[in-house]
């Protein structure tokens, strides 16, 4: 990652300049970095490099070379599955999240698909939250899903459906 997108970075705001692109393997160093901050076990360089080559929609959020988040959606059938998401602490809470999110779903929408899951920690309200606001929906639990330091966490599984999607208002 580069050094102007960890915590000590000046405020970026959610602009036009900011822009969704396809992830390329060179992105993959920020991207972990942004993992690792965001996550107490992060997926290993391994298995993003693997996900990016086995054909899953990977997306980076960039800004003149800089990558302040990704998102990585997978698709089954009619389904779509949002396999990871983050955006770099210090630029939460600017819609960025929102954006990116959004943008999977239109993603998801294109490839055909009819619905689309994801797994969140429920100790992630503002993450929960957003998802809720975008119509998805509580189908199940997970009991000791996410592996954390010492013990596991449950995971929220979230779905909604893409029949009734606008591409502005999710």
């Amino acid at each position: 990652m580069s050094a102007s997108t960890g915590p000590s970075s000046p405020p970026v705001a959610a602009t036009a300049t900011m822009r969704i692109r396809a992830m390329h393997a060179a992105d993959l160093p920020a991207v972990y970095g942004l993992e690792v901050l965001g996550q107490p076990v992060p997926w290993s360089k391994s298995f993003f490099r693997r996900v990016l080559r086995q054909g899953a929609s990977c997306w980076v959020l960039e800004r003149d070379g800089e990558i302040f988040g990704f998102g990585i959606i997978s698709f089954a059938d009619s389904w779509a599955h949002i396999m990871n998401m983050a955006v770099a602490p210090a630029y939460r809470r600017r819609g960025l999240g929102r954006r990116m999110l959004l943008h999977l779903l239109r993603v998801a929408k294109q490839h055909g698909c009819r619905r689309v899951s994801l797994e969140v920690r429920p100790t992630n309200q503002a993450a929960v939250s957003l998802y809720r606001q975008l119509r998805f929906r509580l189908r199940a639990i997970h009991k000791h899903y996410y592996p954390t330091r010492g013990r596991r966490q449950d995971a929220l599984i979230l779905a909604r459906s893409l029949r009734f999607y606008v591409a502005l208002g999710g």
